[in-house]
C-alpha cells in the first residue's frame, strides 16, 4: 500500500525513516546516562568523596569491579534500578531525585513548608509563571536564590506561581555519625542513643578506623573523645575537616579535671575547627541536641 504525498505540516512531525526514530531513541538513552552520571558526580562532591576515590567509592557502595563501575559512569553500560537503590542506599540519599535523572526531564528539588519544617520533595513544573493558578498545589521560583518552594494555590493566589505536572515525596534518609571512642562500650551507648532518635551513627575504637571508613562512607556528623590512647584527637579533627568542611563535631573529654586536658586548649579546637566541646559524663540528649543544632539550615555547629 501507497500513502500519497501530502503538504500537512502535522505529517511532518514524524521523522521519514524508522531509523531516525531509532537514533533518536538512542540517543535520548546516552542523555538520561549522562545525566545520571552527572548527577552521581555532584552527589559525591556533596559528600566530599575527593575525585580520585570515586570509583573506589563506587565500587564500595555497588560490590562492583573498577571496570564494571567504570562502563557505567562512561555511559558504556546502563545502570539496572538495583543498582541505584544500593547506590541511594548506601549514600543515604533519596532514591527520587536520583531516579529522576534517567527521566526525559529531570524533576527539580523543592521545599513544601509543613507545620513549621521544610519538607524536601522533587517537583517537574510546567508553563509560565502566572498569578491566580487555580491549583490545588502550585511551585513558587525565587531567582535569587535559585530556590524552588511548594505551596497552596490559594496562599500564593496574587503571585506568579508554576503549575505542577508532578510532586513527589520520599523521606529524608537519616544523618549519618560517626562516633569515635576507643572505649567501645562508651561509643557503643551514644551510638544506640543516637539510633533510637532517629540518627545513622556507626561506633568506631580508632582513628585510623574511621578514616578508612570516610574513604567510601559519607558521614555528616562526629561525635569524638578528645584523648584517643596516648595522642589527642587533634590531628583527626584537621582531617575530618578537610574532607567534611561543614557539619557538627562534638568533642568528648573526661581529662580536663586530672590536668590532661586543659578548657583553654579545647576552647582553641573547638574555635579551629568549627567544634563542640563537652566534659564527660555528658547527658546523651546534650550530644543529640548539639549535632541537631549543627545539621539545622543556617546555624553554625559552634
Amino acid at each position: 500500500m501507497h500513502l500519497a504525498a501530502t503538504n500537512d505540516d502535522s505529517a511532518r512531525k514524524f521523522p521519514a525513516h524508522p531509523v531516525g526514530l531509532g537514533m533518536a531513541a538512542e540517543h535520548a538513552e546516552e542523555d538520561r546516562h549522562r545525566a545520571l552520571a552527572a548527577f552521581i558526580e555532584t552527589m559525591l562532591d556533596r559528600h566530599g568523596v575527593p575525585e580520585r576515590q570515586r570509583f573506589r567509592a563506587l565500587e564500595a557502595a555497588l560490590g562492583m569491579s573498577y571496570t564494571q563501575v567504570r562502563r557505567r559512569m562512561l555511559g558504556e553500560a546502563p545502570w539496572s534500578i538495583e543498582e541505584i537503590r544500593k547506590l541511594a542506599s548506601h549514600f543515604h540519599e533519596p532514591l527520587i531525585p536520583i531516579m529522576s535523572a534517567l527521566a526525559d526531564e529531570p524533576g527539580i528539588p523543592a521545599t513544601l513548608p509543613f507545620a513549621g519544617a521544610a519538607l524536601p520533595c522533587t517537583i517537574w513544573p510546567v508553563g509560565e509563571p502566572l498569578p491566580g493558578r487555580i491549583g490545588p498545589m502550585v511551585a513558587m521560583h525565587n531567582e535569587t536564590t535559585d530556590q524552588w518552594t511548594v505551596a497552596s494555590a490559594s496562599e500564593v493566589a496574587d503571585s506568579p506561581s508554576y503549575a505542577l505536572a508532578r510532586l513527589l515525596f520520599e523521606r529524608s534518609p537519616p544523618r549519618r555519625v560517626a562516633v569515635l571512642d576507643d572505649d567501645s562500650d562508651s561509643a557503643q551507648s551514644i551510638v544506640d542513643f543516637l539510633g533510637a532518635k532517629g540518627m545513622d551513627a556507626q561506633p568506631f575504637n580508632c582513628a585510623v578506623e574511621l578514616l578508612a571508613a570516610m574513604d567510601t562512607e559519607p558521614f555528616e556528623g562526629f561525635v569524638v573523645d578528645w584523648l584517643l590512647g596516648d595522642t589527642t584527637a587533634k590531628e583527626l579533627l584537621s582531617k575530618i575537616r578537610a574532607r567534611v568542611p561543614s557539619g557538627p563535631v562534638v568533642i568528648l573529654t573526661g581529662q580536663i579535671a586530672t590536668g590532661v586536658a586543659t578548657e583553654e586548649e579545647l576552647a582553641m579546637v573547638g574555635a579551629s575547627y568549627r567544634a563542640l566541646f563537652f566534659e564527660k559524663p555528658t547527658r546523651p540528649m546534650t550530644i543529640f541536641n548539639a549535632l541537631q543544632v549543627g545539621f539545622t539550615p543556617g546555624v553554625p555547629a559552634a
